[in-house]
């Protein structure tokens, strides 16, 4: 084994500066999201906000299926498009009013409590219960927009991390702002935002060990950022098998097998020390490891002699819920972008990646194990949602946000691959110069979606009883709204200018460095 010690690529200060503008105008358009979307029209954020309200109150965490809707939390409901936010009671006077549960089942109690829990100490620090209950709405909304902060950030490592060209990094945080269902649900009340951060995590972190980063410390922080993500969702589960391929994968050529099992070992001794206490909870008390919180209002309907499950037709359900629900289908799901933009994307992306991330280039094994995590939980997705289908006649649980847990990863394949297919530099710099402009067009695009359809019954207008409307729901008022539409405006024409400075740059020549992201040198053994 040799010694070889190379100088990494320095992140330039308007390179960080670009990073910067796009986290910030990141947070202001989720942030936007959260006051723009009246109460509970996120998908299943009622029920969220219930069970995080729940523990705040002290009720505990019942079995899956024996937590009813607090009746509080279905008056609260019934206020959300019918009475103005400054005339919205507090949540002491509502449950004085409605004291007990609503006979409705609130279907969380089926995921761990971490998140809810901390929903909770969120909710009693505000003092809550003597708040009008739509600002404790608003307070769990913005606690997961800043969950949500680093996802620019490890979004443009990941990128130049596989990619090693800056401005590959830049388009690729760009395109975050081409997925509007990922600004709604982040700016929502919902588990769904710890597990996207921390999928980023994870991916990030899988791709230093792939592209030569073998330090102890990357092994444990994936142990732990699984284990993380296992405390929260069942979404997150398919992140075990992801990272243990990763780490049996990285360092081929380098590490020995035995190397690279220890590693893999250690990280799996940590999850399962810290991240299987509820589903170790779940097959001793249960008997399964993800018991259904709705089975007992869902019934059973068995196919007749001559009818049975249609597979063509579940998949072409299947197809248009996940790509719609993926891109932007909002108001619990009932505005869709057009769908002939959203299936335009999804060819395209889908095409470009089958088609030239997997080319014989330095790149492909690391394209092949990232690509795993989506890939994984797409399956999954898909049997679930199958067994079900055969054992209800129903097709339900087709939610693209599920796969945001390896949006990371499709972004970073997907740079991969139109690296692969555009090579020469002006080439290139228009793909750039597209995406510069393209992505946050689709991303305002979703945006006056919702708004038509929360607040003009889908029409293509704005008018004046609109408007009307939007400020007397929205807890932030007229001029508070006013003044997060001026900051995310101003926040995106920053980004959009550092973005177009760095795009106009010409990558500099890389070459094997361990660490495109650092700017001192790293050493790198290779045989």
């Amino acid at each position: 084994m040799a010694t070889e010690v190379t100088a990494a690529l320095p992140v330039t200060r308007g390179e960080r500066r670009a990073v910067i503008a796009l986290t910030a105008a990141f947070a202001l358009l989720l942030t936007l999201w959260a006051f723009l979307t009246p109460m509970f029209a996120a998908p299943d954020e009622a029920a969220h906000f219930d069970a995080a309200e729940q523990l705040a109150l002290g009720k505990g965490w019942p079995a899956p299926g024996d937590m009813d809707l607090l009746k509080t939390t279905y008056v609260e409901q019934g206020q959300s498009t019918n009475v103005a936010a400054a005339d919205r009671e507090t949540v002491a006077q509502l449950t004085a009013e409605n004291p007990g549960n609503h006979d409705f089942v609130n279907q969380m109690s089926q995921h761990p409590p971490t998140y809810y829990g901390v929903g909770a100490v969120v909710l009693k620090a505000i003092g809550f219960f003597h708040l009008r209950w739509d600002i404790g709405v608003m307070a769990l909304r913005l606690m997961d927009v800043v969950m949500l902060l680093p996802l620019p950030f490890l979004t443009w490592a990941t990128v130049r991390r596989v990619t090693r060209s800056p401005r590959t990094a830049i388009v690729g945080v760009l395109a975050l702002f081409a997925v509007p269902q990922l600004a709604q649900i982040g700016s929502s009340v919902t588990n769904d935002a710890p597990v996207i951060v921390l999928g980023a995590v994870i991916s990030w972190l899988a791709a230093r060990a792939l592209t030569g980063d073998h330090r102890w410390r990357i092994v444990v922080w994936l142990g732990v950022a699984v284990a993380a993500v296992c405390s929260v969702k069942g979404t997150g589960l398919p992140t075990v098998p992801f990272v243990a391929i990763a780490l049996l994968v990285a360092g081929h050529g380098t590490l020995s097998w035995g190397a690279r099992i220890g590693r893999t070992a250690v990280a799996g001794a940590i999850v399962a020390a810290a991240g299987s206490w509820w589903w170790i909870r779940n097959l001793v008390l249960f008997g399964t490891l993800q018991p259904d919180g709705v089975s007992a209002v869902r019934q059973d309907k068995p196919w007749g002699r001559e009818t049975s499950a249609n597979f063509g037709e579940f998949m072409n359900v299947e197809w248009d819920r996940l790509t719609s629900s993926f891109w932007g289908q909002f108001g619990a799901l009932r505005y869709p972008m057009t769908q002939i933009l959203t299936d335009s994307l999804t060819v395209i992306a889908l095409a470009v990646i089958v088609g030239w991330a997997f080319r014989r280039t330095a790149q492909r094994s690391t394209a092949i194990v990232l690509l795993v995590l989506p890939a994984l939980t797409l399956v999954i997705q898909l049997q679930n949602n199958f067994s079900s289908y055969d054992d209800t006649q129903l097709i339900a649980g087709a939610q693209g946000r599920y796969l945001f847990i390896g949006l990371v990863p499709l972004i970073a394949v997907s740079a991969i691959a139109w690296r692969n297919l555009v090579t020469s530099a002006p080439e290139r710099g228009r793909v750039g110069s597209f995406a510069l402009w393209g992505f946050p067009v689709i991303g305002l695009y979703g945006l006056t979606v919702a708004y038509r359809g929360f607040y003009e019954n889908t029409h293509l207008q704005v008018t004046v009883a609109g408007l009307g409307r939007l400020v007397n729901l929205t807890p932030a008022g007229r001029y508070g709204f006013v003044v997060v539409l001026l900051l995310a405006a101003v926040a995106g024409v920053w980004a959009l200018v550092e973005a177009r400075r760095n795009l106009l740059l010409r990558d500099a020549p890389l070459h094997s460095s361990i660490d495109p992201t650092s700017p001192t040198p790293k050493r790198n053994l290779t045989s």
